[in-house]
């Protein structure tokens, strides 16, 4: 497996999310509310930019995009818990299935992102 060596561009990937969680709490609050019917997290607000970082970590560590197998699985696993929260309501409201939907996807990229970046440091420290 072929790896790139420890760069300038990196350690912003690195930084990014950090930045981003402070600036949406400090800033962004008021934002989260605005919506009082359909209301946002910071879960929702970091998707795009966990998307990215998983797109340039692929390219670091396996020189190819990884984002479609990421996609995959998580259609699958949000349609397994779709199937699920189906049976057990008698009518559908997309409202009330968009929030935990949209935290089981955060919570899979935020897994799928930890492990790419250990396997980045241990491509380049071990």
């Amino acid at each position: 497996m072929h790896t790139s060596h420890f760069s300038v561009f990196e350690f912003v990937l690195y930084i990014i999310p950090i930045m981003m969680i402070i600036l949406m709490k400090k800033y962004g609050k008021p934002y989260f509310t605005y919506f009082a019917d359909w209301p946002l997290n910071l879960a929702i607000c970091l998707l795009p930019t966990l998307f990215v970082l998983i797109y340039d970590f692929g390219w670091l560590i396996f020189g190819f995009n990884t984002l479609p197998f990421i996609f995959l699985f998580a259609s699958f696993a949000i349609g397994v818990y779709l199937h699920d929260y189906m049976r057990s309501v008698d009518h559908f409201y997309f409202k009330a299935f968009y929030m935990p939907a949209s935290e089981l996807l955060f919570y899979i990229l935020v897994f799928h992102l930890v492990g790419m970046v250990l396997l980045r440091w241990r491509t380049i420290f071990f």
